[in-house]
């Protein structure tokens, strides 16, 4: 079983991020020839659509989250009939979220005579486009929602090669034909279409192969709700702590315009850019193992269950460092060749955005640990933590302008994601020690610590603005990464969850040439 939640973790990040590879390289070429043969005007309404959309959608908040806490134990026990219930309950519940969104979907296009008004394109192009994705949108409603099935069991891979595959291979079809057809926007729409549906029969198709037991009719909607609660409570649950993070992410950008200039807020989106990618590479990578560890949960091995905790924190504290510390010291430098010096921002600036993305990208492990616990019944946490965050970084940023804003976002980061969710989950959840937790990462803190001081002095000694072609950044930054690589590693070989780390992929690698 351990093994074949590793091997499942692999295959899941390997997949996921060979997609999110392919897309980020498939997204410069498209937006190019978007541009030459659709207009600036249609892109514009492809991303309006999409965030009018994305807007309705946050109805959904919680059900499928919610739905795979409540599989793990019955995928654990090979219980059918629970599987089928749970998922009878959310296609209920998919139902009535999907007639919902279609009721307000249909009194929000009758503002779109209002909402377009500006656009110099006809009325007509922007219900086409949205009703094309709102199809989009109620086939995972209405059909796809089985597939949560197959995420929970730690075969998202599968999902992905379906959902993903199909929507890239169209894409990149339409890519390569768009010059050579005389209406491209009727083109694009039937294209994208034929993707979703494509993907829906494909997917289908792949989850009745899995499960061909799968079975979710004969079951009554409100007798499945009678007879677990449970699944509303948490999902309401849920809905508090994802609206507070939707919430979040809006007003947060909406500070940063207010106490700086639109100048500087385009330089900060430039390194935003550099730091965003690699942080959602590690995330990208590492969210796989957030199904398996719902699955060893629900297996009841408390300690088995603790050695992996370390192991997870401690290797996605390794990567994830390494990664940003290589990023500090060379996105400087990187700037200046792909814009030029007068794009550069302060050191103190991408200090602060560095250990934001920090704290960001290692929070994964507890929060995966929460949701296969089931502890979403801290509600009161994202709504406190939304209103500080508004209130250190508005004060903040009235005193010291962009740095304030993040530094106001990084001391609320602390409080609730560095030290109350790894209280709850290991006091209030697991009933261990607090101590147990703070003690061992506050030691991985101090190395960290202690690691960022010797590199800032190190790399002090060298002037990185003498570096003038993309020759001489290359080779700085084969010296960077081989010394942050080697020196951080040396302290992390003691840590118990790095050697837990580490042994496991020498098994798997093993394994692989045994095979």
């Amino acid at each position: 079983m351990l093994e074949s939640r590793t091997i499942k973790s692999i295959k899941n990040a390997r997949i996921a991020l060979f997609y999110y590879l392919i897309n980020i390289l498939v997204g410069f070429w498209a937006r190019k020839v978007f541009f030459d043969y659709l207009g600036s005007e249609i892109l514009g309404l492809d991303t309006t659509a999409s965030n009018l959309l994305g807007f309705l959608n946050i109805a959904e908040l919680g059900v499928s989250t919610s739905a795979a806490y409540f599989l793990y134990k019955p995928l654990n026990d090979n219980d059918h009939l629970s599987i089928n219930k749970v998922v009878a309950l959310q296609g209920w519940i998919y139902r009535r979220i999907a007639c919902f969104i279609l009721v307000s979907a249909t009194v929000l296009m009758c503002f779109f005579p209002k909402i377009f008004a500006g656009a110099s394109i006809p009325l007509w192009c922007a219900y086409a486009t949205f009703g094309v994705m709102l199809v989009g949108s109620m086939l995972g409603y209405f059909i796809n929602y089985k597939s949560i099935v197959l995420t929970a069991d730690q075969k998202g891979y599968k999902v992905s090669k379906v959902t993903q595959g199909a929507l890239l291979a169209v894409k990149i079809f339409v890519l390569l034909i768009m010059p050579y057809v005389s209406y491209p926007f009727f083109y694009y729409l039937g294209m994208n279409l034929f993707g979703y549906v494509f993907g829906c029969i494909w997917l289908c198709y792949v989850i009745k192969k899995e499960y061909p037991w799968l079975n979710d009719k004969g079951f009554n909607g409100k007798d499945l709700l009678r007879g677990m609660p449970a699944i509303i409570t948490k999902t309401k649950q849920l809905f508090v702590h994802r609206v507070s993070g939707v919430i979040f992410v809006q007003v947060c950008p909406f500070l940063m315009y207010a106490f700086t200039s639109l100048t500087i807020i385009a330089y900060y989106g430039n390194y935003l850019l550099v730091i965003g990618k690699f942080s959602k590479l590690i995330e990208t990578a590492f969210s796989s193992t957030a199904s398996g560890i719902g699955s060893l949960i629900a297996s009841n091995n408390p300690e088995h269950t603790r050695r992996v905790f370390w192991e997870l924190v401690d290797s996605r504290l390794f990567i994830s460092w390494v990664s940003l510390f290589c990023i500090y010291f060379l996105v400087q430098p990187f700037i200046c060749l792909w814009l030029g010096p007068e794009y550069k921002l302060s050191n103190s600036v991408v200090m602060l955005l560095t250990l934001q993305q920090g704290i960001t990208m290692n929070r994964t492990t507890v929060d995966s640990y929460l949701a296969g616990n089931g502890q979403f019944s801290d509600v009161w946490a994202p709504v406190v933590e939304g209103i500080l965050t508004f209130g250190l970084a508005y004060g903040f940023g009235a005193w010291l302008g962009l740095e304030g804003v993040l530094l106001g976002i990084i001391i609320t980061q602390t409080i609730f994601v560095g030290i109350w969710k790894p209280y709850f989950l290991f006091v209030k959840g697991f009933k261990w020690r607090a101590r147990d937790y703070f003690i061992p990462y506050t030691i991985r803190c101090t190395i960290l610590l202690c690691a960022s001081v010797v590199y800032i002095y190190i790399f002090s000694l060298y002037d990185n603005s003498v570096i003038h072609s993309w020759h001489q950044w290359i080779i700085y930054s084969i010296v960077v990464m081989l010394f942050i690589v080697i020196s951080l590693f040396i302290p992390f070989f003691f840590l118990g969850g790095m050697k837990d780390f580490l042994k496991r992929m020498r098994g798997v690698v093993q394994g692989k040439i045994k095979a």
